[in-house]
């Protein structure tokens, strides 16, 4: 048996003693942090220590250069930022010096070694440690035990006992916790039964042992190579530049159809000759894309799909929107998706979509994303009147009938005339896209967030913006089918319409537009579609709930999905008893496991947060009544569906590189 190293820890006054007592008289070495600091300031070994301690801490030191330790006390007790400063010099200090005797003792082939510290978990000692113990006892025992070791009053151990952690600390940081309520002869027989057991075979499994059959996932910072961490960045700054520019689902078209030519994508046509290598794509009534790389084998064995959306909760324009009121002109709107309407006033907001005009042509409206142009608001009531307003539940405070944007308050010239306000702003939609109120019938306007993608965080590691959900996960399949290096199978990207709204509709993951594009390839190959879906995967690329903890009581913390942790699979989605959800098989999420792990992606699983708090769906369903093996995963968003949500770069980069060994391998 390699040497055990166990942390042992507790509040003063707890019988920590005894227990180590008995790890010395089996054998083990024993290093009381304590007094290993004291010993480094005596000797040549803390040589360093003394002098960070002299160099921050000038006024501690006599004049023989000894430390006082009285004088160093007044310094730190009471000022956070110097006990801060204090502790981390001699954590360092002493978590070197334990280091070099672990070392030592297990190089002499010592079986059992201790690590008594106060502050084990604090100063990282843990981190060394194959358990971890905590000796407990109640608070009066502890106060009566003080006051007999140390001579103290009463007062003054209680105050040194109510000063140090509370035993919810050490229970809830501890592997093992060992409770000393009786006499020092009754504990010293737990723990000698404690060690026992340990040493002979009731805990035998080292800390790597014990990694290895445990699921404990690990931040990914802490796992994200200097490589990985570069591409990341490059690739986040390609991705904001992308959802900068693309902020309905028809710019999203219009920007992957940018970046796919230039990456030597061609527009797929009816009968097209295709082989190994080439690059297609196709677009449905210029609001979803498809776009495929030809793998080396037949389509008769299936192909790697990566399906992700592409439009946003947002605010459409009504078929008959312009209206005036209180000399101010407002047009009225339909939400798209689910809102919080209370997130959507006095918010700036930008005009996007399309107008068919009178006479057939087709205009592109963009008002509000340049620098010099106007931007447009939803009024809010102001707080001195909202005392009704404020009593009504969040959601009912903001009817949807008031999600009306204010467009203007000009009057039209003429002063004689009738809906002045209305004309001032047909007169600049008139002059500048040729509009007319009636062309708003035939139009697809609807008002998004003004916001820009911006970095969040001090140290940048979230980016906000407005969108994430699901051009994330659609970014990353489209840059994961342009990297992806000689795929086996075909490789098939998705962005679809319609998904907030139930996936209906000739441009949602409904129609049959899917089945005419694999179709057209199959026929190439003399393949039958029912062969090529059987034979096929998906990956259903799709957001999920990232953990919250200002709202953790809708969350199951165990299944639930952590900002910079990876790209989170979600087994199935829907909710209640599963309503809704495609629930993938064991062996599909075993088959993408083993695909991440091979290929270094960092992932996690989760599910969208407690049973009966609600739910969601995807396109993952749609996929798998198509016969096609279909599996959830995506980026964990906070304030999802939100006008502006957040995600951590980590998950955007891990989601795409997550997508490329799909379209490569799977």
């Amino acid at each position: 048996m390699s040497m055990l190293v166990i942390g042992i820890t507790g509040p003063t006054g707890c019988g920590k003693t005894t227990l180590l007592q008995e790890i010395e008289r089996r054998g083990g070495h024993i290093v009381d942090c304590d007094a290993l600091y004291y010993a480094l300031l005596a000797s040549k070994e803390g040589a360093a220590l003394r002098q960070e301690l002299q160099t921050a801490f000038p006024g501690a030191f006599g004049a023989d250069g000894s430390l006082r330790r009285k004088a160093l006390g007044q310094l730190v007790f009471g000022d956070k930022a110097r006990m801060a400063q204090l502790n981390e010099i001699v954590f360092f200090h002493v978590g070197n010096a334990v280091r070099a005797r672990l070392v030592r003792e297990r190089a002499a082939g010592r079986r059992l070694f201790a690590i008594d510290a106060i502050n084990l978990f604090e100063s990282g000692l843990a981190a060394l440690c194959d358990t971890t113990v905590g000796v407990l006892a109640g608070r009066e025992t502890r106060i009566a035990r003080i006051m007999a070791r140390d001579g103290l009053t009463r007062e003054y151990a209680a105050l040194r006992v109510d000063a140090q952690q509370p035993d919810s600390f050490y229970e809830s940081h501890c592997g093992t916790i060992l409770q000393n309520a009786g006499t020092r002869e009754q504990f010293a027989r737990t723990a000698d039964q404690y060690l026992t057991n340990i040493l002979k075979g009731a805990f035998p499994m080292t800390k790597q042992e014990r990694e290895a059959l445990l699921y404990q996932p690990k931040h990914g910072r802490d796992r994200l190579t200097k490589e990985d961490e570069a591409a990341m960045l490059t690739y986040c700054e390609d991705y904001k530049a992308f959802l900068d520019r693309s902020k309905t689902e028809r710019e999203c078209v219009v920007s992957a159809v940018e970046l796919a030519e230039k990456a030597g994508f061609r527009e797929l046509t009816a009968g097209m000759a295709l082989k190994a290598g080439d690059k297609v794509y196709s677009v449905n009534r210029g609001k979803s894309i498809l776009l495929a790389v030809i793998g080396k084998k037949p389509l008769s064995e299936g192909a790697n799909i990566g399906a992700a959306h592409t439009d946003a909760p947002r605010l459409d324009f009504k078929p008959n929107p312009l209206y005036e009121d209180a000399e101010l002109a407002y047009i009225k709107t339909h939400h798209y998706g689910g809102i919080r309407k209370y997130q959507w006033v006095t918010i700036p907001l930008e005009l996007h979509g399309v107008v068919v005009l009178r006479d057939g042509s087709k205009v592109d409206v963009h008002i509000g994303g340049k620098e010099d142009d106007p931007q447009f608001i939803i009024n809010d009531l102001l707080p001195h009147l909202g005392r009704e307003q404020g009593k009504k539940p969040l959601n009912e405070a903001i009817p949807s009938e008031s999600l009306n944007v204010l467009l203007g308050g000009k009057p039209f010239e003429d002063k004689d005339c009738s809906d002045r306000f209305k004309l001032g702003v047909l007169q600049y939609l008139n002059a500048q896209y040729g509009i007319t109120e009636e062309d708003f019938i035939s139009a697809e306007l609807c008002a998004v967030p003004a916001f820009e993608v911006r970095d969040i965080g001090l140290d940048r590691s979230l980016i906000g913006a407005y969108g994430h959900d699901d051009r994330v996960c659609a970014y990353a399949e489209l840059a994961g089918i342009f990297d992806a290096v000689s795929p086996k199978k075909t490789a098939v990207c998705i962005f679809a319409d319609k998904e907030e709204i139930g996936s209906e509709g000739v441009s949602g993951m409904l129609s049959q537009a899917f089945e005419w594009f694999m179709g057209d390839m199959c026929r190439t190959q003399g393949v039958a579609l029912s062969d090529c879906f059987a034979n096929s995967f998906c990956l259903s690329a799709d957001v999920t709930a990232a953990y919250d903890p200002n709202f953790a009581d809708v969350y199951d913390k165990r299944n639930s999905a952590f900002v910079n942790y990876g790209v989170a699979l979600c087994k199935y989605t829907g909710s209640g008893g599963k309503g809704g959800a495609s629930d993938a098989s064991a062996e599909v999420v075993g088959k993408v496991r083993k695909l991440m792990n091979d290929n270094g992606v960092f992932w996690q699983m989760a599910e969208m947060g407690k049973t009966d708090a609600g739910g969601g769906g995807t396109v993952a369903k749609f996929m798998a009544q198509r016969n096609i093996d279909t599996l959830d995963a995506g980026v964990p968003v906070l304030s999802m569906h939100a006008p502006y949500e957040t995600v951590a770069k980590l998950d955007c980069y891990m989601t795409y590189k997550c997508m490329k060994a799909i379209f490569e391998q799977a």
